[in-house]
């Protein structure tokens, strides 16, 4: 085994990928300003298929990001954390304060810092350009990564504005988005 494949965690870049929906994005903001709407009322509102809310949904809460309550036929939506989960008290926290700061035309790049930690290669390129900025070269010999790969994950990581270019080297941006600064955290 690799050693930079060790204490990755698969549960975090799981919750980013989840987290990188925009339909996702956009039903959990309906959640978090109207908590108890039921499934008919937020596919209505996203003016998607009633299978199709319930699948993105079921999503997030397996995420621990949301709880169902049962009325009858009715399954309702709300804002709260699983304390089950270790990370969705944060990340929970961390989209009411998005969702607050930033209206819907927002969600597009909340998407991309979620997506940018995506995928557990990406957090392992976070982690080591979080002690030390690297030039290309020590960067892909540091994570035994070709460079094909390499290049792909920074992609994203840039998008997310995760990493930047300065002079010869990448680097952790100062990414003030709530999001962000909350998922630094858990790393």
């Amino acid at each position: 085994m690799k050693p930079e494949t060790k204490g990755l965690s698969p549960t975090l870049w799981r919750t980013c990928r989840v987290l990188s929906g925009q339909t996702r994005i956009r039903l959990f903001r309906r959640i978090i300003h109207n908590p108890g709407l039921c499934v008919f009322e937020l596919a209505k509102a996203e003016a998607i298929s009633l299978p199709r809310a319930s699948q993105e949904l079921r999503r997030l809460q397996s995420r621990g990001l949301v709880q169902v309550e049962r009325e009858g036929r009715h399954v309702r939506y709300y804002p709260e954390s699983d304390p089950l989960v270790a990370s969705a008290k944060p990340l929970l926290l961390a989209m009411r304060i998005t969702c607050e700061r930033f209206a819907e035309k927002g969600d597009g790049q909340t998407a991309k810092v979620a997506m940018g930690l995506g995928h557990a290669k990406r957090l392992e390129i976070v982690r080591v350009l979080r002690e030390e900025p690297l030039g290309p070269e020590a960067l892909q010999s540091r994570l035994r990564m070709p460079s094909r790969t390499l290049s792909h994950h920074v992609e994203f990581l840039q998008n997310g504005n995760w990493i930047e270019w300065i002079g010869q080297t990448w680097k952790l941006a100062a990414n003030e988005h709530p999001l962000a600064q909350c998922l630094l955290k858990m790393l």
